[in-house]
């Protein structure tokens, strides 16, 4: 999973969150990222419990995404 995966529209801050943010990673994946999620959905992803071995680049990649922008910001 890369960058090129979540568009800049996805994580726009001035449109206002989504109002059901991913609590799993089975729910991020069958949902999406959230459309408008931001940095709010980021972090989101952040706190959830690590899915195991299937899922750690997944996992990685928003962390990375986050990284990004937390130096951007």
């Amino acid at each position: 999973m890369g960058t090129e995966d979540i568009n800049f529209e996805d994580l726009l801050a001035a449109e206002p969150g989504c109002s059901t943010l991913p609590t799993t990673f089975k729910e991020l994946l069958a949902d999406g990222f959230p459309r408008h999620g931001g940095l709010e959905g980021l972090e989101a992803i952040e706190k959830m419990a690590d899915p195991g071995p299937q899922l750690a680049e997944v996992r990685q990649g928003y962390l990375q995404i986050l990284k990004i922008q937390r130096r951007g910001a």
